[in-house]
């Protein structure tokens, strides 16, 4: 077998329903030669016996557990085992769209290997429910999804990044403020569907839940950024520095519940209103009607 020109790291618990699907989106995946490696962290479902019954059908696929415990800590044991230039990561409920990732490695495999490079694509929702069926993020052209949805990450990226602090819920956060503020990378933006996002009651958050939930979920994944300017905060350009500190302040205004302090940070319209969305019961219950016209700004 050729070596891979990517790694695709899933790390999935609990994931029977959804696993068979994603793997063989993957599989699928034409003009690009691939590994993917599957991270177990303990599912007490059929999850394992599905994986397992897949590996003699293609020697590309391949099943680890997790020696740690935790999603971040997943992520890092499958990105540690991954051989490839390029890794990507991703979820075991979600699908990867046909010929997307060869047509995302031709815009990233002619980069330097000397410098860190992130390809970023858009992600699209798909649901039963109609209201978060159909959500492309980000809305804008040429833009990608800053966060931890499907990148591909050369190996200088993928050692700046991981290991994910595995104390944090998820690695999504982490992600994004590598890719928003280490100085001198390339990132490498593009209107690529790359992933179809799957929005369901198990996903780790969403905005299915009720509101006391998405509270303490989106809470615990927010301290990602005091610890990421604590350990990478030297490193950093005054502006990215600036930037992290508003975000700091505006998040202890809505851990607070204070509109007017959420209003009066430093950070920019959209942090804003996103944080305005979801500070009360009420805005959030708003934000939850109106999910397809107020994501992916």
């Amino acid at each position: 077998m050729p070596a891979p020109q990517v790694s695709v790291v899933l790390a999935v618990k609990d994931e029977s329903k959804y696993i068979a699907k994603a793997i063989e989106s993957i599989l699928a995946q034409q003009n690009v030669t691939l590994e993917v490696i599957v991270v177990d962290d303990a599912s007490s479902d059929d999850t394992v016996e599905i994986v397992e019954s897949m590996l003699p059908g293609d020697t590309r696929l391949r099943l680890t557990r997790n020696p740690g415990v935790g999603k971040c800590s997943a992520f890092n044991h499958g990105v540690s085992l991954a051989t490839a230039r390029f890794v990507c990561i991703f979820a075991g409920d979600d699908l990867m769209p046909s010929g997307s990732l060869a047509a995302r490695y031709e815009l990233v495999r002619s980069e330097p290997d000397d410098v860190p490079v992130v390809g970023l694509c858009k992600i699209i929702s798909i649901s039963t429910e109609k209201r978060f069926d159909g959500t492309v993020v980000p809305r804008k052209p040429g833009r990608g999804a800053l966060s931890g949805v499907s990148p591909l990450m050369n190996r200088l990226a993928l050692h700046r990044i991981f290991p994910v602090p595995e104390s944090l819920p998820n690695e999504d956060t982490w992600m994004e403020l590598a890719v928003s503020h280490f100085p001198g990378w390339r990132i490498i933006h593009s209107d690529i569907i790359g992933c179809q996002w799957r929005v369901h009651e198990g996903n780790s958050i969403n905005m299915m839940v009720p509101f006391s939930d998405y509270h303490r979920r989106i809470s615990s994944r927010i301290n990602a950024v005091p610890m990421f300017y604590e350990r990478f905060g030297a490193q950093l350009t005054d502006k990215s520095r600036a930037e992290l500190r508003a975000k700091m302040a505006c998040e202890k205004a809505r851990l607070r519940g204070s509109l007017i302090g959420i209003l009066a940070s430093p950070v920019g319209l959209v942090d804003k209103l996103r944080s305005l969305s979801i500070a009360n019961a009420f805005l959030y219950g708003l934000r939850q009607r109106l999910y397809g016209i107020l994501s992916g700004w």
